[in-house]
């Protein structure tokens, strides 16, 4: 895929075409230095992979030309947060911005808004029977954060809470009803859903609760039987 990847100068942006169908990394460039300010990946490219493809080679361009970098661009700025070897690459000073990354979610009305900073400790599938009544949905895709880095922004007075256990407080919104995040007391996390994270690509290390799928994953994930030993599960793991 990397080999329709260009950097179109006269357009000041590095560009990969898939299928006829260019997603982009606009650029301000200056002596000795680049300013990455904004990624697009059209639609249609949705799910295949092409913005973490699009990220890698632009920053191995940045690398290539011996720029400093600079990041504006929340997209490549987050992917750096994931892929902290592209940091050197980083002006002075840059690297502390990069680090502390920022995602937005919000409900289905806009009337709640959160704002998650940093990277998840856990991500993955659950697949238990609570999560798939919760979400009406087979799987639910969980990023586990530090409550910490959980800020709500707006709406705040909005949020209602039902929790069937005491292991798992879930949050929505009083006015659509949209779902928002699980707090989850003994772990001290909360799952914020992937889904919902603006310009957060999901990155699952495990299926957790596998005992009770409705639907079977082949994709070499370890699949926990009910959730690993770090997370206060039996860390029983089953096949495929």
């Amino acid at each position: 895929m990397t080999d329709n990847f260009r950097d179109h100068e006269d357009r000041d942006r590095f560009e990969l075409e898939v299928d006829g169908t260019i997603a982009f990394v606009t650029y301000r460039k200056s002596p000795g230095a680049i300013m990455l300010v904004h990624t697009e990946v059209p639609p249609e490219l949705g799910g295949r992979g092409v913005g973490s493809t699009l990220g890698r080679a632009t920053l191995d361009a940045v690398r290539a030309g011996g720029r400093a970098l600079s990041v504006e661009c929340d997209f490549i700025r987050n992917f750096m947060t994931r892929h902290p070897e592209y940091n050197d690459l980083l002006a002075p000073g840059e690297e502390a911005k990069t680090s502390a990354a920022t995602y937005k979610a919000g409900c289905f009305c806009g009337a709640v808004e959160l704002e998650v900073k940093g990277k998840p400790v856990f991500a993955g599938y659950c697949h238990c029977r609570d999560c798939q009544a919760w979400s009406a949905a087979p799987i639910n895709a969980f990023s586990l954060w530090k409550a910490d880095s959980v800020r709500v922004t707006r709406g705040e007075a909005e949020i209602g809470t039902f929790h069937k256990t005491e292991n798992s407080w879930r949050k929505f919104c009083k006015v659509c009803g949209g779902h928002l995040m699980t707090d989850h007391p003994r772990m001290r996390l909360i799952d914020v859903y992937a889904n919902l994270l603006q310009g957060y690509t999901h990155e699952p290390t495990l299926h957790a609760n596998y005992a009770s799928k409705m639907v079977s994953v082949k994709d070499g994930l370890p699949k926990f039987w009910d959730l690993p030993a770090e997370l206060g599960g039996s860390g029983k793991t089953l096949p495929d």
